[in-house]
């Protein structure tokens, strides 16, 4: 079952990351960068001049010449990736040692650590691919762990619902690229899945594996980003505080069985604090911004969220890639669906709950950017909110099924079958959008999005359709293990392939 899951998501997620240039990722060329000194053991650089926060590195020369690769093509969506200047070094010129500033040098180094092992290989082009893949394994090996603990619920067909609307392209297409905001996104989905499940639906014989389960996702997401330790403890009071019920939650600290796993998330999460603090990743801008009042500051975030929120449904590559309006339009309706049904006729405390998550997911990136912009400027963006927006959109769903009892059982299935037709439609318009981007242009023919100027290393037609054959797998799956759990209450353990 978490197998399967992790099959069908790893697939989605390897079609992305096979469809788009290297280094067309938001900031990718930094981190492949940093991964590669990680694991070379250079955790901190050196100070790079007149750059401040960057740091110096010695890699491979073809990681090194990441860091202009992309220019003739990043921000300027009408010119494909096959720009002359867009070459690599290749053989003996490759893996000469070579100085390179990164400005992502005071990230927490766990997920560098990991990603960055295909660069001990011999340095090529296939090799930045190969990081990508791996990196879409993490994510997807933490979500395939959301579905799992999903997967034991009883009446879940409207959490699925508002599992499948978090979602969108834009989580697919980060967890495709070298960026550790795929793992704080996926992790922080997870995480709040399984603390819903654990409260909402506890099962004492369960209770260990669930410990453990949540012990590992909360210590790779303590470690993604300088930030993540405050989402942690946000998550946990929006789970604890305002889902509950409380004495679920004071029950599960008070077993000893989950004691070793409560140690895991103590340790982790010092670790990160230690290595933030130590290393300033909060402070990585390094110059002072006076222009940049807290004020002023937090009023333009507050009056950007629309395009967070935009964003946070896709807009790839550089921030140069868009989706077509109806695509836009679309998923707005289905996020909002689960929100809505959640508002309109959840109890009192479920409902505070969701508007609660609501109001964190706009406000508390508005006080932190507005708290930072002196030291760092004006940075925050859209993928830095992701990993609360995706825990309003799990809130909903658990509201969601608190009043499935009150809705036919022919109108929850139905609502999950038109979620599981349309986000894969969606999601396959994002793929081939991003693919046209790439290959002809933003304003190139669509009947040339599978051939042009720029090709990925697969065939594009081969992409999309291992894309599609994952997507139907996964929903037909789905649809057909729903409908066999009302009929026969049979296992729900097929539910996991719903992750596509």
């Amino acid at each position: 079952m978490f197998w399967l899951a992790f099959a069908v998501l790893w697939t989605v997620t390897s079609a992305w990351a096979l469809a788009s240039p290297i280094a067309s990722g938001p900031d990718e060329n930094a981190h492949v960068v940093k991964a590669a000194a990680v694991v070379r053991g250079d955790l901190t650089g050196t100070s790079a001049p007149g750059a401040a926060g960057a740091g110096v590195v010695t890699v491979p020369a073809l990681y090194a010449t990441l860091g202009v690769y992309p220019t003739c093509f990043a921000f300027q969506p009408d010119v494909p990736a096959d720009c002359p200047s867009a070459q690599l070094p290749t053989g003996s010129a490759a893996a000469t040692p070579t100085q390179a500033s990164t400005w992502v040098i005071r990230n927490n180094p766990l997920y560098y650590a990991i990603v960055g092992l295909p660069t001990l290989l011999p340095p090529a082009p296939w090799v930045l691919y190969l990081m990508r893949l791996l990196s879409a394994a993490i994510s997807s090996l933490v979500l395939a762990w959301g579905f799992r603990a999903l997967a034991e619920l009883s009446r879940r067909p409207l959490v699925i619902v508002g599992v499948l609307t978090a979602l969108t392209p834009m989580v697919v297409y980060l967890n495709s690229t070298v960026n550790p905001s795929s793992l704080e996104i996926s992790a922080s989905l997870t995480l709040m899945a399984s603390l819903l499940v654990l409260l909402r639906d506890p099962d004492p014989a369960r209770l260990p594996v669930r410990a453990a389960g949540i012990a590992v996702v909360t210590a790779f997401l303590v470690n993604s980003r300088g930030l993540s330790p405050l989402y942690v403890v946000v998550l946990v009071a929006l789970a604890a505080v305002g889902v509950g019920p409380w004495r679920e939650f004071t029950k599960a600290l008070l077993d000893r069985r989950t004691w070793p796993w409560l140690a895991v998330i103590l340790a982790s999460t010092a670790a990160a604090l230690m290595w933030t603090l130590r290393a300033g990743t909060l402070g990585a801008g390094g110059a002072e911004h006076p222009e940049y009042g807290f004020l002023s500051t937090a009023n333009r975030t507050l009056l950007d969220t629309g395009d967070f929120l935009t964003v946070a449904i896709g807009r790839f590559g550089w921030m140069d890639a868009e989706l077509p309006q109806l695509v836009y339009l679309g998923y707005a309706a289905l996020i909002g669906l689960p929100l809505l049904l959640a508002v309109g006729l959840a109890g009192r405390r479920m409902r505070l709950a969701v508007l609660a998550g609501a109001a964190v997911a706009v406000l508390l990136p508005v006080l932190l950017q507005a708290w930072q912009a002196h030291s760092v400027g004006y940075i925050w963006t859209a993928r830095y909110s992701m990993p609360l927006y995706v825990a309003v959109g799990v809130t909903a769903g658990f509201a969601c099924r608190d009043v499935f009892s009150s809705l036919p059982e022919r109108l929850a299935r139905r609502l999950l079958v038109l979620v599981a037709t349309l986000a894969p439609l969606g999601l396959t318009i994002a793929f081939v959008a991003n693919l046209r981007r790439y290959t002809v242009g933003e304003s190139g023919s669509w009947r040339s999005a599978l051939g042009g100027p720029w090709a990925p290393p697969l065939n594009g037609g081969l992409l999309l359709a291992v894309h599609v054959v994952a997507l139907v797998v996964g929903a037909v799956l789905l649809v057909r293990a729903e409908g066999a759990d009302e009929a026969t209450s049979a296992s729900p353990m097929p539910q996991a392939v719903a992750s596509a």
